[in-house]
Order: structure tokens, then sequence, then C-alpha cells
């Protein structure tokens, strides 16, 4: 990857993040030529000793989308992030560390009560990222 090639990130869970997400993610990578950064945000529970993901679904779901990514010939990394913080906090730390140039996450509506109990990662990110940020909504 060349240093000066431009890097879109894509706060990613195998459960929560829909199509439509990477769908937007995948397209703004061809159109800007760009390098397209997956990266998780996880608790250490859901990781076996090896740092693997425990959840089949999960890991058989990021192997499709990397099969998906290499068949569309866009230049990807995938990153896991063993929280130490929220996942908004890490994706917005990662996303400093690494100049990345934009952030594509996505959003459920929630109550006012299921923002207080659930946090609001998007709005975190929204607020306090170094660079552009999509929203798509997860209609799902």
């Amino acid at each position: 990857m060349a240093e000066d090639r431009k890097k879109i990130m894509v706060g990613y869970s195998a459960h929560f993040t829909s199509d439509e997400v990477i769908r937007v993610a995948k397209d703004h990578a061809k159109a800007f030529d760009a390098t397209l950064c997956l990266v998780s945000s996880v608790v250490g529970h859901i990781l076996d000793p090896s740092g693997q993901l425990k959840e089949k679904d999960a890991t058989e779901h990021l192997e499709r989308l990397e099969r998906a990514l290499k068949e569309e010939g866009i230049d990807y990394e995938m990153h896991l992030v063993v929280r130490g913080a929220s996942a908004g906090e890490d994706l917005v730390r990662f996303a400093e560390q690494h100049e990345i140039n934009e952030i594509v996450v996505g959003f459920k509506q929630r109550s006012a009560f299921g923002e207080m109990v659930f946090g609001s990662n998007y709005r975190y990110i929204i607020a306090k990222a170094p660079c552009p940020v999509v929203t798509v909504h997860n209609w799902t």
C-alpha cells in the first residue's frame, strides 16, 4: 500500500454492521482509490486464548467479507482492537493513529433509554473524529 493512499475506515461488527454500510464504504474506496480499513473494537471475552474470535458465525461473516473484497479488487486491511475504552473511543483513537481520511459508520435509531443503556458510539465518533464521517442508517 502506498503511503499517500487514502484510507477509509469502517467501524465494523459482524453482528451489527449492515450490508448497506459495507456497500457505501466499498463504493467510496473504489471512487477514491482508497484502502478500506475494517476496524472492530471488541470486548476481550469474545476472543479465544490465541486472540481469534470465539464466535463461529462472526468469523464466517468476516471470511465472506474478505472473499468479496478480494473478488472486487478492493485494497483492504482488517484490524481488531481489544477494547480498553468504549468502541467509539477505540475507533476515534485508531483513526487518529492511522491517519484515516474518512470514517463510514452505521447507526440505528434508539430510544432515549436505549441510548443511555447501550451508549452512543456513532455520536461519539461524529463529535470526535479527526476526519469526515459518513453515517449510514442500519435498517435491520
